[in-house]
């Protein structure tokens, strides 16, 4: 068994790190820091564009956030350019070292038009650890979990984008556990799912961060708190 602190930034997309937030994470000394999907963006661009000055200039704020939080960073998602292609990626930094990337394989239909979908499922370490990600809808097929699985991941981060549905927590806590309570199971991991929160940029959206595990929703933002910013601090055991 092995204790692991994750920090799960439940923000606005397209906002900064403030000095008081960076603090808030450093004095939890989290192993991880994982951000919403779409969270690395230029608001005036959006989500499915993007230009190489702007990408490059996004990728460099998940570097210096890992070098200044000293951690791991899951930087959420941006529009990556790559071939002639854009592609919705997830980079990670280890105190400012890239350990790899992931790019989103199951697309969101309003991406569908403007995203390549990636082609590969990645494994990271760090601190001993073996982790993957997945990438909101990713979590709809089986089989991102089954690859985790196969991979030896031991947490799945889930940077999420999630547009509000009009249902009861009743109903929110069942899907809850039949995605990823279910993904867990089936990857024999611990799932981190963090969501970006609604503004003016995204009004739609709903924050609904939770971390489970094979047994259980360990952790889940109340109804209450799914349009709240917070930074969600949490120990978890893998």
């Amino acid at each position: 068994m092995q204790r692991v602190r994750v920090a799960l930034i439940q923000k606005q997309l397209g906002i900064r790190i403030t000095h008081k937030d960076a603090d808030e994470i450093r004095s939890f000394r989290p192993h991880f820091v994982c951000f919403p999907e779409y969270f690395f963006v230029n608001k005036k661009i959006g989500t499915n564009l993007q230009t190489i000055h702007n990408f490059k200039k996004q990728r460099n704020r998940i570097k210096t956030l890992s070098k200044c939080l000293n951690t791991v960073v899951i930087g959420g998602t941006t529009p990556e350019i790559s071939g002639g292609e854009i592609y919705n990626t997830s980079f990670v930094f280890d105190n400012g070292r890239l350990l790899g990337y992931y790019r989103k394989r199951n697309l969101y239909f309003t991406e569908h038009e403007a995203i390549t979908p990636g082609d590969s499922y990645n494994v990271f370490s760090s601190y001993g650890i073996k982790f993957g990600i997945l990438i909101c809808a990713d979590v709809f097929k089986d089989d991102g979990f089954l690859a985790m699985r196969g991979l030896g991941a031991r947490i799945v981060f889930i940077p999420t984008y999630s547009p509000k549905r009009i249902e009861t927590p009743e109903e929110k806590f069942k899907r809850d556990v039949d995605i990823f309570v279910h993904g867990a199971s089936i990857s024999d991991a611990v799932i981190v799912k963090v969501c970006g929160v609604k503004s003016e940029f995204r009004d739609f959206l709903q924050a609904r961060s939770l971390i489970a595990d094979k047994n259980e929703v360990l952790y889940r933002v109340n109804p209450d708190e799914e349009e709240k910013e917070m930074i969600i601090k949490k120990e978890i055991v893998i």
